[in-house]
């Protein structure tokens, strides 16, 4: 059985207690280290009583407002950017992973050349099997994975020829 400590205040003094359910109406309850036998007798969950909120109206003279974000939430730095906004002017010669999963197989080599829509690789992912096409025409410069690589969202794929 589970047995749950708490620290209670009684009359300004603070108290150590361990409970441990012995049945569904009976604990074994340890008062600042003397243990005391309970039976519960009755209860009434907070669930069994409606919940009603009290709402306050707005006054009509006083405007409506967004509530305050604090500061530190409001300057936190954001996580890195999405790899379709820091890969640059490289990334038009790119193919990038649009999610995490595993290369099921690389249908393009180095030196292909490729019309846009071809498919060139397919990617699984939560069991789905993705067509990756290519997003423009031209040579395939390089294949940065194998089949069964694993790859993380906006990992580079493949990288054509700059023209």
């Amino acid at each position: 059985m589970t047995v749950r400590r708490y620290t209670i205040t009684v009359a300004g003094t603070a108290h150590e207690i361990e409970v441990e359910e012995t049945s569904a109406t009976r604990f074994q309850v340890r008062v600042d280290g003397q243990d005391v036998d309970v039976e519960l007798t009755s209860h009434q969950d907070a669930g069994d009583s409606p919940v009603v909120p009290q709402i306050d109206p707005r006054p009509e003279s006083e405007p409506a407002r967004a509530p305050r974000v604090p500061r530190q939430v409001r300057t936190r730095a954001t996580g890195s950017p999405s790899p379709a906004v820091s890969g640059g002017a490289d990334l038009a010669y790119s193919m990038t992973a649009p999610m995490p999963g595993v290369i099921a197989s690389v249908d393009a080599r180095p030196g292909d050349q490729v019309p846009k829509g071809r498919t060139v690789l397919v990617l699984e992912a939560m069991k789905m099997k993705n067509e990756l096409h290519a997003s423009r025409s031209g040579v395939i410069a390089e294949v940065l994975v194998a089949e069964g690589d694993q790859v993380k969202y906006g990992q580079t794929l493949l990288c054509f020829e700059k023209a």
